[in-house]
């Protein structure tokens, strides 16, 4: 036996031992072997040459068969159309027609221009083939069939025998062939060779062990069977196209693998934390990781996404970007393809104006949307949008899933905060999330993955001495004998860092002391001793730098203020002057250098159409470069980062609004950075994320020169506003009043007026009615010196409830009713509503029904046409107090049902708390007192909770009456006395209290009554809760 047949035995040995050894340690082998066996191949003739290629072999069956029952000529023409067929698919995905053999064809790629998507194209044209073959049988009515193989090796391309002609020789065109002879029909068999380059694109197959004539042992193929909805390239990590197995993290792996089958098997859902430092693996765990779900026979669902450091003031951003990918959304796609595409994403769970609320939180520009409109502004808003959004996870998780978000400690706080909700409120999804982050993430959110779902943490530990040696040795693999000092050089300076090791031999390479050739690679071990291995990550990437040419260091500064994830047209936009700008021609081969070493990664879809799309290899890398760049040039770049993006945003500017302020800021164009963050301040603050827009506002103040009154003054009332709904009353009040002063220096009637309003609904949240109402009075009264009807409206609104809570019943009529004129005449549908339930409640508390029934059913109908749910459970909610209010209480529970069931679906405690208060009560009254303790206990919980002191009181009154009917009036009567006393008892609660006082008086003597109320004075509210909750 020759050497060139032994090492081909031993080749195809370790190729049957594959599911065995595994891919990465039967591909490690194989590399080495193939290099000696090409070392024995006789140097080639002049017009020939060696090169990786693609083979695609294509056969068509069934011509021989159609021919007998069809005319030679009419076979003939279809034989010719299918072919061309054929033929203009190959050339369209970038093969070449090499020849047609009878009734099959071979394609090659690679052959003129290198992709490194060309086995990806290969496939795809093998899929396009088979399907229009599917179509030509239907529309023709004629049987044929096709097999594909497809193999990816190196081939002699070249001049062929007597006549020159052009074609591919070599073994890994003979495998291609009888890949094509072993396809099932109809089907296209891949080669494990030509599947690691496209692995994570494609839903595929693996095959029993493939025999193959020629070859000694059997070969791993693969089925293709489609190609992914939306397809993650699953990279590998290596150097100089070396690839490399991953080391050290076998049982992190299986942790992983184990806890994926846990969550798909027994519908449990999990969260995985991996944890590490930079470039320590997690990346690459997650990667293999993804390679081994990829092979799983049953489909998974999958959605991904990156944090990035400029995404961290963005809220949702991380949401945004894992529906971006989804559903294949550009950033140049113009609003109406978005919105398309968004919906039909979610079409077959949410109809289209539930996907446009989801689509409009998460960060999209749907402004545009009917349904957007209905609500934009509205509290309801963000409850909905979350809902619906929990709608279709819930949905889609009933098959396997996974989400797998990189870099979250760079996430921001309202995307981490409702991926904590939908696990928790998805317990037995067939859900595993995966999240890759930095040890510093927990110093931010230390109570990240402890809300009760299944979480497991995975630190990654720098690698062993042992592993990195191993590691060393995969990247070195061309390396005849590579020299202990080499090999413990990298370990000892890398200190365990996988990406610290690839960084040191990139460093070696470009410095000539490792020298890569095609098949070989050599040491200079005479220029080891001068080496100097700098001390960390960040000096290795910094001396790196440093080596590259001057264009190209240029390049990567500009790119790297663009950030992370860049465009080759953005940085074209960036220079010091027009003169000192990259020519488009001129950036494209400098960004191919860079590709080439490493340092950056072209993605193979663009987010923006036109412009191609890169990616640092590594953030530190980006950080590292970013931080070689001159201040003063900084600044510059900044402001045209910022205009490129406006003037490429288009009609979807709203989207980029918090990006574009922060590239302002970081210009140090104050005033354009302020103007965007109020822009995102307001737009956030009306999807209800009013944390976010309290963070745009107050970094909008901190810019802004205190001569600057007025614009100060309206984001002291913006501020205001958005800290009212967030529950934080003393900071709403400091930022109301400090608004109206600035708004009184200036004149600004229509900011005083918002700022008296603003402070009067704080006070009557607070229970304090009277000082509401002064508050809200004059702020009318400003109003109306505006003429802005809108306004005035407002206003009217806000100053009815609060007369009516105040027990002012006809002046809260009053406004009510001129409220709903103004309202109607503007056409506003949400403020008819709201004043149409004011109404209603006012009917109620003077015992109308038949009133108080028609305005709930026109509120009710109202908010049911614009979308607002939120308003329908509080509408229905009215509804089961008028019954309960007219003795009907058997009718009035499915009423409160109804809004318990909308209300909790949305996620609104308040409305939470009202319904549950409502159900207690009307047990009660129907003598079932478990049933009736168990849903003001429940009541009280969530009132506390939120701290409404309102909706404590109006459930302990139901626990009096509860007292009362189970023998311990007293008590009731103390409970009674509290609630009586308490500043924010509210008058729409009375008439439940003269209930409680007539069954009193039933039970014992007045002077007892007394005597108990009294007791009630002197009892705290906060101390009688937390008793009761306690019990």
């Amino acid at each position: 036996m020759t050497e060139r047949e032994q090492i081909e035995q031993a080749i195809a040995a370790l190729e049957a031992q594959r599911a065995i050894l595994g891919d990465a340690a039967v591909d490690t082998s194989i590399a080495a072997l193939r290099e000696k066996l090409a070392a024995l191949t006789p140097s080639l003739p002049a017009n020939q040459q060696r090169k990786q290629v693609t083979v695609l072999f294509a056969d068509v069956s069934g011509f021989t068969a159609m021919s007998e029952t069809m005319d030679a000529e009419e076979v003939s023409d279809l034989m010719n159309a299918l072919w061309q067929d054929i033929d203009s698919i190959v050339v369209k995905h970038g093969g070449v027609i090499d020849k047609h053999i009878g009734d099959a064809v071979m394609a090659l790629w690679s052959v003129e221009n290198t992709r490194e998507d060309d086995p990806e194209r290969a496939i795809r044209a093998a899929l396009e083939m088979q399907a229009r073959l599917a179509r030509l049988q239907s529309a023709r009515r004629v049987r044929l069939a096709m097999r594909i193989g497809i193999n990816t090796g190196l081939v002699v391309l070249g001049g062929v025998g007597t006549t020159g002609e052009f074609s591919a020789m070599g073994d890994a065109v003979n495998l291609a062939s009888r890949l094509e002879h072993a396809a099932p029909v109809g089907g296209v068999l891949i080669s494990h060779d030509t599947y690691r380059h496209v692995r994570g694109i494609f839903d595929v197959s693996p095959q029993e062990p493939l025999r193959v004539k020629g070859k000694a042992e059997p070969l791993q193929t693969y089925v293709v069977l489609r190609a992914k909805p939306r397809a993650f390239h699953i990279a590998t990590r290596g150097v100089e196209g070396i690839e490399t197995r991953m080391v050290g993290r076998d049982a992190e792996l299986l942790i992983l693998q184990d806890t994926f089958h846990d969550a798909i098997e027994e519908s449990e859902t999990r969260l995985v934390t991996i944890v590490g430092e930079a470039g320590v693996g997690k990346s690459r765990l997650l990667n293999e990781f993804e390679n081994w779900i990829d092979l799983l026979p049953d489909p998974v669902y999958y959605f991904k996404g990156r944090a990035t450091p400029e995404m961290q003031t963005i809220p949702y951003s991380i949401i945004r970007d894992m529906f971006a990918y989804r559903f294949d959304i550009l950033e140049s796609d113009n609003a109406t393809t978005v919105l398309e595409k968004f919906r039909a994403g979610m079409k077959g769970i949410l109809d289209a104006d539930q996907s446009d609320l989801v689509g409009h939180l998460v960060g999209f520009d749907f402004s545009a949307s009917q349904g957007v409109q209905n609500l934009l502004g509205s509290p309801s808003f963000g409850k909905l949008a979350i809902a619906y959004l929990t709608n279709y996870m819930r949905a889609i998780t009933e098959e396997p899933t996974v989400i797998f978000l990189e870099d979250i400690h760079w996430a921001d706080d309202s995307s981490l905060d409702l991926l904590d909700r939908l696990v928790d409120a998805i317990p037995t999804g067939r859900l595993l999330l995966v999240c890759l982050a930095r040890p510093r993430f927990f110093e931010r959110r230390p109570d990240w993955g402890q809300n009760g779902h299944n979480h497991t943490r995975l630190d990654l530990k720098p690698l062993s001495r042992r592993a990195s040696r191993m590691l060393v040795d995969g990247i070195l693999q061309k390396v005849e004998d590579i020299p202990d000092e080499l090999r413990n050089l990298i370990v000892e300076g890398a200190e365990g860092n996988p990406f610290y090791v690839e960084e040191l031999i990139k460093m070696l390479i470009e410095d000539g002391i490792i020298l890569c050739g095609e098949e070989k690679w050599s040491v200079e071990p005479g220029r080891l001793t001068t080496v100097r291995v700098p001390p960390t990550l960040t000096g290795v990437l910094q001396a790196r730098l440093d080596s590259l040419p001057h264009k190209e260091k240029i390049l990567l500064q500009r790119a790297s203020v663009v950030g992370r994830l860049f465009w080759d047209a953005a940085v074209v936009e960036l220079g010091a002057g027009d003169a000192d700008r990259f020519r488009r021609d001129e950036i494209t081969p400098l960004l191919e250098a860079v590709c080439k070493r490493e340092l950056v990664f072209r993605q193979e879809r663009s987010t923006f159409e036109g412009a191609n799309e890169y990616l640092f290899k590594h953030a530190i890398l980006r950080d590292v470069t970013y931080e070689t760049v001159l201040l003063k040039l900084r600044r510059v770049y900044h402001t045209q980062v910022a205009k490129w993006l406006e003037s490429n945003a288009g009609e979807r500017a709203g989207e980029f609004l918090s990006l574009i302020a922060q590239h302002y800021e970081l210009a140090g164009e104050k005033t354009k950075a302020v103007a965007y963050l109020k822009r995102s301040g307001e737009a956030l603050y009306k999807i209800n994320a009013y944390r976010d827009a309290m963070d745009a506002f107050n970094r909008a103040l901190a810019m802004l020169p205190e001569s600057k009154m007025a614009d100060r003054a309206a984001l002291r009332v913006n501020l205001g506003n958005a800290c009212r709904w967030m529950s934080d009353f003393p900071a709403a009040v400091r930022n109301f009043e400090e608004g109206l002063a600035l708004a009184v220096q200036v004149g600004d009637l229509q900011l005083e007026a918002e700022s008296l309003c603003g402070l009067g609904v704080v006070a009557n949240m607070q229970g304090y009615f009277d000082k509401a109402i002064d508050y809200l009075e004059k702020g009318l009264e400003l109003a109306r010196k505006t003429n802005n009807p809108l306004s005035i409206a407002n206003a009217l609104m806000k100053l009815a409830w609060a007369s009516q809570q105040g027990g002012h019943l006809p002046e809260a009529e009053k406004y009510a009713e001129e409220g709903l004129s103004i309202f109607r005449k503007l056409g506003n549908r949400q403020g008819i509503a709201d004043c149409l339930n004011t109404l209603g409640v006012i009917a109620r508390l003077r015992q109308d029904g038949e009133r108080a029934k028609r305005y709930y059913e026109e509120s009710l109908a109202l908010c049911r046409e614009i979308g607002d749910r939120r308003g329908a459970s509080a509408r229905l909610h009215n509804f089961g107090e008028l019954l309960r209010a007219q003795g009907k209480y058997e009718e009035a529970i499915p009423y409160y049902q109804k809004s318990l069931e909308i209300c909790r679906e949305i996620g609104d405690r308040m409305i939470v708390a009202n319904a549950l208060t409502g159900l207690g009560t009307v047990y009660l009254e129907l003598g079932k007192y478990d049933a009736g303790r168990k849903y003001l206990r429940e009541s009280l919980k969530e009132s506390w909770a939120i701290g409404s002191f309102p909706l404590m009181l109006e459930t302990l009154v139901g626990l009096a009456m509860l007292r009362v009917k189970t023998g311990s009036p007293l008590q009731g009567a103390e409970y009674l006395g509290l609630v009586l006393a308490h500043p924010a008892f509210i008058e729409e609660i009375r008439l439940q209290t003269e209930t409680v006082l007539a069954a009193l008086r039933r039970l014992l003597p007045p002077e007892k009554i007394e005597e108990g109320l009294e007791r009630g004075k002197t009892l705290d509210l906060e101390t009688i809760v937390a008793g009761i909750l306690q019990d």
